[in-house]
């Protein structure tokens, strides 16, 4: 049976999840609970649960803490948000800190059965990768993982290796669906990390000769490799490993087979984006969420988002979606792989968000749907997704199968004005209500609608709106 703590200020909500719940269903059994986080914290470091479920908002330690704290003192435990407080600043955080999922009151007790379920299954497949360790080194991964230093400066040396300032170690994690055997040509310490992973140690003047030769011997196309942070320090072993591991998801998050090396630790473009999106969602406003979407794929084609943005991004906006009530079926993945292994790649990661959340977020004008030409009505809502993009009656022609010409006489005939000038209305349209409803400068207002040049924004505002935007402005707030 596995074993499960339950955390919250309010007992008769802990009382009534103890016993409402049907644990043994699962697989699970209830060995402890507490009405605050200073007292789960001695639970977690006394029983070691395999699962931890709690609120946010406590006396002493509150949630948040309690995950951070909970985690380096046991690991392997995974941790279930359970609160009333849906603020996006709680599920932001309460994800970095890596929660297993996040639950939201009053919540029915087939949401929790939904949740055991989830939390059966990633245990039983986590217990049973561990029994697929490479005998390599089969103790390294779990005494990293658990954070004794000692113990994995040990383990190193049993399996003669010696860090120096001299000997600097170079973590490499290759990740494909079949992993290679490596030969022992080139000195190395190697550990099973999932079925799908595999951690190597090599030394900092080998490592290039080392993934080159693997690379050599190897189907390429079927290999993602991250390469980590040199050091001579073996504290810091365990973070450098992690950021090979981000590395590693680099054929997931690029679409691209190939070697990637540790993302930096902190990423602005990824904040960011989480506020957008959610805002996005709050306003109900499908435009600026398109364009969140758009600015992500192309984030992750470049290389600027790695497999934790992919990851927060997903889960903060399935989370968003679920408080907003869009819907009663929003996914959340465990980890990284869960998430990589569904999905395969960023793009269709990005889809799947396009697609489910769309239908929630405000329709396209009336027009749309009463036009009868079923192309035309298929280029309207396209335009209506995407005009804050460059869009050309070109492109248009292409991804529709018309020729430019037959598709401006079309869409003239249909909509009854020419392609320019519904795109233009519809980016002034737009603009008028991000210069009522934001503070945002004209000149930044203007490349949000797609229109980056300041004068010709002004001058196609004019034209439409009979003022210019400044005055248009002054005249909606008063």
């Amino acid at each position: 049976m596995y074993k499960a703590i339950v955390v919250d200020d309010e007992k008769w909500i802990v009382e009534g999840i103890k016993a409402g719940v049907e644990w043994n269903r699962f697989g699970f059994e209830v060995v402890g609970s507490a009405e605050n986080g200073q007292e789960a914290l001695k639970l977690i470091e006394s029983l070691h649960p395999d699962v931890v479920l709690t609120d946010i908002k406590m006396p002493l330690m509150n949630g948040l803490e309690l995950i951070k704290t909970g985690r380096e003192a046991s690991p392997n435990t995974l941790f279930v948000v359970l609160s009333a407080h849906a603020e996006f600043a709680y599920a932001q955080k309460a994800l970095n800190y890596g929660t297993f999922g996040y639950c939201l009151k009053p919540f029915e007790i087939e949401e929790i059965h939904s949740m055991l379920n989830r939390l059966s299954a990633a245990l039983s497949e986590r217990k049973q990768s561990s029994s697929t360790e490479s005998k390599s080194a089969p103790d390294l991964y779990e005494t990293l993982c658990a954070n004794e230093t000692e113990a994995v400066k040990r383990i190193i040396r049993q399996h003669g290796m010696d860090v120096n300032e001299n000997n600097k170690i170079r973590p490499i994690v290759i990740q494909s669906k079949k992993l290679p055997a490596l030969t022992g040509q080139i000195k190395h310490l190697r550990f099973q990390m999932s079925p799908r992973r595999l951690g190597c140690l090599v030394y900092e003047n080998e490592a290039e000769v080392f993934i080159q030769h693997l690379l050599s011997h190897s189907n390429t196309s079927l290999y993602s490799i991250g390469v980590g942070d040199a050091l001579s320090d073996l504290t810091e072993l365990s973070s450098s490993l992690e950021a090979a591991s981000l590395a590693s998801y680099g054929m997931f998050t690029t679409g691209k087979s190939g070697v990637f090396y540790a993302p930096p630790h902190t990423n602005p473009l990824t904040e960011e984006m989480l506020k957008n999106l959610s805002q996005s969602l709050t306003e109900k406003d499908r435009v600026q969420f398109n364009a969140c979407m758009n600015t992500a794929r192309t984030h992750f084609r470049n290389g600027r988002f790695n497999i934790k943005d992919a990851y927060l991004i997903f889960t903060a906006l399935m989370t968003l979606f679920y408080r907003e009530g869009g819907s009663s079926s929003a996914r959340v993945f465990e980890g990284y792989e869960q998430l990589s292994y569904h999905y395969g790649d960023a793009e269709a990661m990005i889809d799947y968000l396009t697609e489910h959340t769309l239908s929630y977020l405000e329709e396209p004008p009336a027009l749309v749907s009463e036009v009868s030409h079923k192309t035309i009505k298929k280029t309207l809502e396209y335009i209506h997704d995407n005009f804050t993009n460059e869009i050309s009656i070109q492109t248009l022609s292409e991804k529709f199968y018309l020729s430019p010409n037959y598709l401006c006489h079309l869409f003239k005939k249909e909509v009854g004005d020419n392609f320019i000038e519904y795109i233009s209305r519809l980016r002034i349209q737009y603009a008028c209500k991000l210069l009522t409803e934001t503070d945002l400068p004209i000149k930044q207002i203007g490349e949000k609608c797609g229109i980056h040049d300041y004068f010709y924004f002004t001058r196609i505002f004019k034209r439409i709106m009979n003022q210019t935007p400044t005055q248009y402005r002054e005249s909606t707030s008063k």
